[in-house]
Formats: structure tokens, C-alpha cells, sequence
């Protein structure tokens, strides 16, 4: 890399270190506008993604030709890079190139299978998983995904290949709590109960442990939200911005949000974008300040430019609508910033998934979030989440009304027709019979759904809790206690 672009890139990672989003985001653009060799390029867009600046990482990474790269670490890191920026077929070619080269490696035959299974093809990453495990018998995280990719029976089960791992594995590990998750999931669908639920409670405690989560500071962290959540300015009437726009799909992990998605995607005029997180990146640059939950942030969120954050956002966004009227942000965590939403964009449309609450609560309870979701490992901070959750959601529709959706993951599998005709209605969108047919999507998908939205739509999930309802006694508890009390006040 060009000694110019080095000092850039450099001059964007200190700046980053010291909280100077917009002072990084610059010297990130300076520095791809010079880089001009594989590894620095790659440098370049790995800042370029760390500070907001997608579509120019995007183009950056671009210049780089597959056959322009021969070392094995580039390749895989360059592979890692496609799939941040959701390109999930350039990632799998890239470490189709590096396979030959280290056939033996456990890691890059994980990797090259997680491509496979975002893209559909369940088979060859079965396979693919299934030699990544040959290879490293306790590595885990493999063997999450493979139990995952399909029903486990009696007669075609991956238990004994989970036992084998569970006697090589470091206890108290991640592996470990990766082959106690899959072990569970496999025992659930032998309906073992009994051992599922000690395999789960397991495997819980050992991430309880491993992220050191910390329930207070979570719980406070949304009450400062709360607190805030009003500080905006109401948007003057303004043209509509022109090219593609965002159709915000938004809940708590595990709602359902992946299925809306996968439908609504069917839709001549629309495109699944996956998951960004460009509104969250954007909103850390229009306040330049990385973080959301302190009080520099609490000073300056009444104080910004919605006009030009939402501008910001669609310049960082709409590459990836194909030539679609509308694309969709599955993000589901942005239920935490809704009304910002509508205040940066008010055209958009905010879809917000709504499941009971035990069936997905416990759906995050027997997921495996590494640090995404640290609250997940235990019944009473999950607990806890869900009903700051609820207050939230609740508060945005009382300051933004009429901006947000709810739809009902119920209604969603059982009345699919009449309730997608809600949601197509509330985003402008004629009725097309493709929609129903979540088959149909061949979308690369990279959430815990990506084997599910490959069949049709079912309901088997809805009270999958109650064969360990003796062991949620607890949890069903404090959440219908919180219900109580909302409700309590509201009255009053």
C-alpha cells in the first residue's frame, strides 16, 4: 500500500480508537481513494466497514479480481470481508480457490459450508460440516449448524458424532457449550426431553459464564433509551427521496423476522438485503459518538440532522436494491432505535414481528448468540429483556403512531395470505400470489433460519416450551407478572 494510503488508514483507526466517527469515516475514504494492492485494499475495507462507509467499502474490495489473489490467508480473509457485506457467492468461490491448498483445514471447511447453507445448497454443507467435524471432532462450532440443517430421527441422527466431541472437548469452553446446544437440539427432536432440557440448561451456563453478561448494565442500557427515545425533531414534508427504499423488517431475535422477510422478498418490487447494520452506523456518525447508552449520546441525539442521516443511510444502502423499488433491512435489534427510523426516513415502512412471548423467549433460550445477545443465557435476565423490550416498542407507537406495524408471527404461518395482504397494503405494495410460497426465495440467508425458510411454512414451533414448561415455571412467572403490570399501567 502506498505510503499515503498507509498514513490514512492509520489516521482513521486512531481516530476511531478516540471516538471521532466522522474523523475516522473520512480518513477510511482518503486512504481506499489510494490503496491500490491486495492486502492494503482489504485493510481498507475492513475500516471501511468498522466506520459506517459500506458502499465505499463495497467498491473498494471490488477492484480485487479472484484470480489477482494467490495467498490462502488473503483468501479466506478476503472471503470473510464478501460475507460481511452479505456477497455470499463471491465468499464461497474465494474459498473454493483456498481449499486445495490446505485440505485438512477444519476452520476453512466450516466456513466454506456456512456459505453453502446461507446459499441454500443444505447438502453440500451437511457434508461440508461433516468433514470439518472429521477433521476436529470437538469443534463445536460445527456441529451447531449441522444438527440444524435438517430433522434429526431415530435412524439418521449425528448423536454419536456429538458424543464423540463431548468426550474430546475442553470443558467450560465455547466448543463445549456449541456441542451441548447441538446436543439438545438433536435429543428435542428424538423427544428425549428429559436429556434435551439437562443438555440445554448446560449449555447456558457455560455461556452465562463465558460472555460474563451483565443483566443490570443491559437493563439500564435500554432504560436510557427509553428515557431519550422522544428526543427528535418532527421531519417537515419533504420530496421523496429518489431510488430505492428501505422496508424496515424489525423484533426480537427469533420472532419471525427472517420468515416476513423471506416472504415479503417474493415480491416483484422487492429485495432482501439481509441484516445491515447501516442505520445503527450512521446514526453513531450523525452524533459522532460510537456509543448509544451513555450520556454524550443522551446530549446529542435531540440535536441532529434527520434530513441528512436518512440521506446517509441510502447512500450507504441503496446498491443493494438491484434495480428493485423497494429493499429490505432485516435488522431486528433496530427495535431499539424505531422512531429514529421513521424520524431519518419518514417514507420507509417499519415492520415489526410479534411472537408470544414464552414461544420466543424460549426460542433465544435454546439459540447460541456468542456475545450478540449475552441476556439470552439466562431465564431471568431474558426475562428482564423481553419486558424492556415491550416497553419500548410500546413507547415508539405512542410517539410515532401509525409509523409501525405489528404482524403476528401467528398469523403469519396460520393465515398467511390475509395477513401478508395486511403488511403488502401498509407498504404500498399490489397483492401478488408469489408471496405466500417462502420456497420460492432463493436469497442467499444468513440468520439460524437459514435451513427453515428452505421449507414450507409450518407451525411447529408455536409452544415448542411446553414439553419443559416444569423447568420455565419461573420464566412464564415474571413475564406474566410484567404483562400485569403494563396493563396495571396503562389503566392508571
Amino acid at each position: 500500500m502506498p505510503t499515503h494510503a498507509r498514513t490514512h488508514l492509520l489516521a482513521a483507526q486512531i481516530a476511531w480508537r478516540n471516538d471521532e466517527v466522522r474523523t475516522a469515516a473520512s480518513e477510511a475514504l482518503e486512504a481506499a481513494r489510494l490503496a491500490d494492492e491486495p492486502e492494503g485494499i482489504l485493510d481498507v475495507t475492513e475500516v471501511l466497514l468498522l466506520t459506517g462507509e459500506v458502499a465505499a467499502a463495497h467498491e473498494c474490495i471490488e477492484r480485487l479480481s479472484l484470480d489477482a489473489i494467490e495467498s490462502h490467508e488473503t483468501l479466506i480473509r478476503c472471503a470473510d470481508l464478501r460475507q460481511e457485506l452479505g456477497e455470499h457467492g463471491d465468499s464461497l468461490a474465494l474459498l473454493d480457490k483456498a481449499l486445495p491448498g490446505t485440505p485438512r483445514d477444519a476452520k476453512l471447511h466450516f466456513y466454506r459450508a456456512q456459505q453453502l447453507a446461507f446459499l441454500g445448497r443444505l447438502r453440500e454443507a451437511e457434508a461440508g460440516y461433516e468433514t470439518s467435524l472429521d477433521l476436529a471432532p470437538s469443534y463445536g462450532r460445527a456441529a451447531l449448524p449441522l444438527v440444524r440443517l435438517r430433522r434429526q430421527t431415530l435412524q439418521d441422527n449425528h448423536l454419536g458424532r456429538l458424543e464423540t466431541g463431548l468426550a474430546a472437548v475442553a470443558s467450560g469452553t465455547r466448543d463445549h457449550a456449541a456441542l451441548e446446544f447441538a446436543r439438545y437440539k438433536v435429543l428435542e427432536d428424538l423427544q428425549q426431553y428429559a436429556g434435551a432440557w439437562e443438555a440445554l440448561a448446560r449449555a447456558n451456563a457455560i455461556m452465562s459464564a463465558q460472555s460474563g453478561q451483565d443483566a443490570a448494565r443491559q437493563h439500564a442500557a435500554l432504560r436510557s433509551l427509553y428515557d431519550i427515545s422522544a428526543e427528535f425533531a418532527s421531519q417537515s414534508a419533504e420530496s421523496v427521496p429518489h431510488g430505492p427504499q428501505p422496508i424496515f423488517v424489525i423484533g426480537l431475535p427469533r420472532s419471525g423476522t427472517t420468515v416476513l422477510e423471506r416472504l415479503l422478498g417474493n415480491h416483484a418490487e422487492v429485495v432482501s438485503a439481509g441484516e445491515l447494520a447501516s442505520f445503527g452506523q450512521q446514526l453513531r456518525w450523525a452524533a459522532n459518538h460510537r456509543h448509544f447508552h451513555d450520556q454524550v449520546f443522551a446530549d446529542r441525539i435531540g440535536k441532529l440532522d434527520w434530513v441528512e442521516l436518512g440521506k446517509r443511510y441510502l447512500a450507504q444502502t441503496q446498491w443493494r436494491a438491484s434495480g428493485k423499488r423497494y429493499f429490505i433491512d432485516k435488522q431486528p435489534v433496530n427495535w431499539m432505535v424505531a422512531g429514529w427510523l421513521h424520524a431519518a426516513l419518514p417514507g420507509s415502512r417499519i415492520l415489526h414481528m410479534v411472537r408470544d412471548p414464552m414461544d420466543v423467549c424460549f426460542s433465544n433460550y435454546r439459540a447460541m448468540f456468542g456475545d450478540a445477545y449475552t441476556w439470552s443465557y439466562q431465564l431471568d435476565s431474558l426475562a428482564q429483556h423481553y419486558h424492556d423490550y415491550r416497553r419500548l416498542v410500546s413507547r415508539w407507537h405512542e410517539l410515532v403512531p401509525g409509523a409501525i406495524l405489528d404482524v403476528s408471527y401467528a398469523d403469519l404461518v396460520s393465515e398467511t395470505e390475509n395477513t401478508l395482504r395486511g403488511v403488502l397494503d401498509f407498504c404500498g405494495l399490489e397483492w401478488e400470489p408469489a408471496c405466500v410460497d417462502i420456497t420460492l426465495n432463493d436469497r442467499p440467508v444468513s440468520t439460524l433460519s437459514a435451513a427453515q425458510v428452505h421449507e414450507p411454512l409450518h407451525a411447529r414451533s408455536i409452544g415448542a416450551w411446553r414439553p419443559y414448561g416444569e423447568h420455565l415455571v419461573e420464566l412464564f412467572t415474571s413475564i406474566s407478572k410484567m404483562h400485569e403490570s403494563a396493563r396495571t399501567s396503562v389503566r392508571t
